[in-house]
């Protein structure tokens, strides 16, 4: 009996042997598990099912567990959301099932591609967040792959030991309102709380990026992502471009140049997918860059600019590091073809307020500074250096340094906002003007005021602007709000290539960017001198007083008078209000070409004094015009003008750009005389007792627009009392 129980015992020994054998080695199909699994699958959400074909099932010795594996499963969300898997594999252990426990201890999944949409929607059954629900919005298509290896514990919860990893394919997805990255391909390898992305391609508005690796891992309720992009040589399309305009470079000509680049970075990124502490250091090489930006201060330094510069070769290196901003940056720029020049820069940002410094070559460029008649030919060699800030549209220039051989200006402390000077602390400028002068001079600023100390001055071009009664003439309209005293002191100021005075002394004094009180005083020689005073009242009325004993540097730019020589000037005015009320006297100067009256004595058959008009000239000893103007007419009450050969008295109004009406009356000095001759008893004492055969004069007047003018002349047989009474007081004058 005990050997048939010992035989019973071995023969079922030896069977479990063999079935545990074949179990371990080749398995066994059945699917007697499949509502087993299903209803693990439902226990995790009710909403989740699974169909399975048949199960292969694996024996374990080493932990007493069984294998089971089943291919081409499907997971069903809903009844009618398919996704599709490869394979399914899992251990359970013996033991659990006999003390009642969960069975399952590893899980294997490993998926076909499905739509990436899929996995979100199987995401949001186990944790419905907000960052799911953003994502599903963001998301347009893709597809994913995964294999996934999860362990549980003995109640059945997943353990922090996952490891997930897989493929996703041609994924299109928002990251703005209206830009999208598209054909998004990469390899995935997570783990709790660690996420890693590796071979990324992706398509941004039309350009092509790559990145070996992208890391994520969790921090709380945050995430930290780091890793890098790059670019190949590509072309910046309109899309592309338009995001970049969008960060306010819209006056640089981008389509269809080509860059690189090359980008490291981190950031967080919480819950919400709000993003901070973005650092980054990125490199771009751009190979051709076009500024269309017409500015008229660049038009009046470089005198080849034409609205556009074309800058070639460009390396930026853009890092932001604990919300500092800096960008470095180097490269060629042209403003005319063949007359390449380089730059570098650099940027530093940090909130609102920008730090600069900017090197640019300026040694091919046509340059030139109007005001001060400086001109540079190109192949010299020259430099600027801009070293300042930038902050709420306040630009601060610590340092601007302009270099070429023996010329240099150096300003510091420059502050300019809407193109108006807020401050400046020192001007230094040693600068020859058409390599005939020199401006040399040094501007301090002292508390409020200003001290000028110069060695030269060129004042010919403010001269010409005074002449031609230019708008920009008041030098200080440059500036936002000046209330200062400048003090002054020139050693020598050239008025034109003739004309030179010396030791200018004196002050100005501004008040709200007008002069407010000028007291100048100047010489040509020790006999000839000149001087300036203006002075404002407590009523606000201004009285201006010039008078210099050499009148032709200022009387020769009138374009309507030619051939001026000699003379003495003396200028009076009071202003109230828009009103201002003027006298002008000059003593004992020629003219040779004066267009109007040549053409008023031609018409007045005056041949004989025309002649001599373009000929040696005419000389007066007196003229003096009295005139008036508010706003854009100015009226003239009288211009009186006597000499030798013939005597003038006119008067009239000026309508700027308009409209000219004159009238007036032209004498020969012969008839004067003879005129004053024939009055009892002064004409006697006067001129002597030979009496003339007869006044005779000339009356005209001078109308039309002031390119157009129209003249016409009528002879006169009686000379206005006006006219003799101011003959009169001219001869007793002199």
């Amino acid at each position: 009996m005990t050997k048939k129980i010992i035989k019973i015992l071995a023969v079922l020994s030896t069977l479990i042997i063999i079935l545990c054998i074949y179990l371990v080695v080749f398995g066994l199909e059945t699917t007697r598990f499949n509502s087993l699994i299903n209803k693990e699958v439902k226990n995790q959400n009710n909403r989740l099912s699974i169909d399975l074909k048949k199960v292969k099932l694996h024996l374990n010795l080493k932990n007493f567990s069984l294998k089971i594996k089943t291919n081409d499963p499907i997971l069903i969300i809903d009844k009618d959301k398919k996704i599709l898997l490869k394979e399914i594999s899992s251990n359970i252990k013996i033991t659990s099932y006999f003390q009642n426990k969960f069975l399952l201890s590893k899980i294997t999944i490993i998926t076909s591609d499905n739509e990436i949409k899929k996995y979100l929607d199987l995401y949001s059954l186990f944790e419905r967040t907000p960052q799911v629900i953003l994502l599903n919005q963001f998301v347009k298509k893709g597809n994913l792959k995964f294999k996934a290896n999860i362990n549980f514990n003995k109640n059945g919860k997943i353990k922090d030991n996952y490891q997930i990893e897989g493929e996703a394919k041609n994924i299109d997805f928002n990251i703005l309102k209206f830009q999208k990255i598209k054909n998004l391909n990469f390899n995935f390898d997570i783990k709790k709380n660690i996420y890693n992305f590796k071979e990324i391609f992706l398509n941004f508005e039309g350009v092509k990026f790559t990145s070996d690796n992208i890391s994520v891992s969790k921090e709380k309720k945050n995430f930290m992502v780091k890793g890098s992009l790059n670019n190949k040589t590509h072309k910046i399309n309109h899309k592309f471009a338009k995001l970049i305009e969008d960060l306010n470079f819209e006056k640089f000509d981008l389509i269809d140049k080509n860059f690189n680049s090359n980008t490291n970075f981190t950031f967080i990124i919480n819950e919400k997918f709000k993003i901070s502490n973005f650092n980054y250091t990125s490199e771009v090489n751009i190979n051709e860059l076009i500024l269309n930006y017409e500015n008229k201060l660049i038009k009046n330094f470089f005198i080849d600019y034409d609205k556009s510069i074309k800058f070639k070769n460009n390396k930026f290196i853009i890092s932001n590091l604990d919300d500092k901003l800096n960008v470095k940056g180097k490269g060629e720029y042209l403003i005319k073809d063949n007359n390449i020049d380089f730059f570098n820069f650099e940027i530093v940002k940090k909130k609102d307020r920008y730090n600069y410094n900017i090197s640019i070559d300026l040694t091919n460029q046509k340059l030139q500074i109007e005001d001060l008649e400086y001109i540079k030919d190109s192949k010299i060699k020259s430099s600027l250096e801009l070293i300042g800030r930038l902050k709420e549209n306040q630009i601060e220039l610590e340092s601007v340094i302009f270099r070429e051989k023996k010329n240099f200006i150096n300003l510091k402390n420059l502050d300019i906002k809407n193109n108006k000077i807020l401050n400046i602390d020192n001007i230094d400028i040693d600068l020859s003007a058409n390599n005939k002068f020199r401006n040399q001079l040094v501007l301090k600023r002292k508390n409020k005021n200003f001290f000028l100390d110069a060695k030269s001055l060129n004042f010919e071009v403010l001269i010409n602007k005074m002449s031609k009664n230019d708008k920009s003439r008041n030098l200080f309209s440059i500036f936002d709000d000046l209330n200062s005293k400048i003090e002054i002191n020139i050693a020598k100021a050239n008025l034109d290539s003739e004309s030179e005075i010396k030791n200018i002394s004196g002050f100005v004094e501004i008040k709200k960017n007008k002069i407010f009180n000028v007291n100048l005083n100047s010489s040509f020689s020790d006999k000839e001198k000149i001087f300036l005073k203006v002075k404002t009242n407590s009523d606000n009325s201004v009285i201006t007083n010039f008078s210099s004993d050499r009148a032709k540097p200022f009387v020769k730019k009138y374009k309507f008078i030619k051939g001026f020589d000699g003379g003495n000037i003396d200028f009076s005015s009071s202003r109230i209000g828009s009103i201002t009320k003027s006298k002008l006297i000059i003593d004992n100067f020629k003219v040779q070409e004066v267009p109007i009256l040549a053409k008023i004595l031609t018409l007045a058959s005056l041949q004989g004094i025309a002649d001599l008009l373009t000929g040696e000239g005419i000389r007066f000893t007196d003229f003096e015009m009295i005139y008036s103007k508010k706003g854009k007419v100015t009226t003239i009450d009288e211009i009186y003008s006597i000499g030798p050969a013939i005597s003038i008295m006119m008067d009239g109004y000026i309508e700027e750009e308009k409209l000219v009406s004159l009238r007036g009356t032209l004498v020969p000095a012969t008839t004067i005389n003879r005129t004053i001759s024939s009055i009892p008893l002064i004409g006697d004492i006067l001129v002597g007792k030979k009496v003339g055969e007869g006044v005779f004069g000339v009356s005209f007047k001078i109308k039309g627009n002031p390119k157009n003018l129209k003249t016409t002349v009528n002879p006169i047989k009686t000379l206005t009392p006006r006219f003799i009474t101011r003959t009169l007081e001219n001869i007793k004058k002199n």
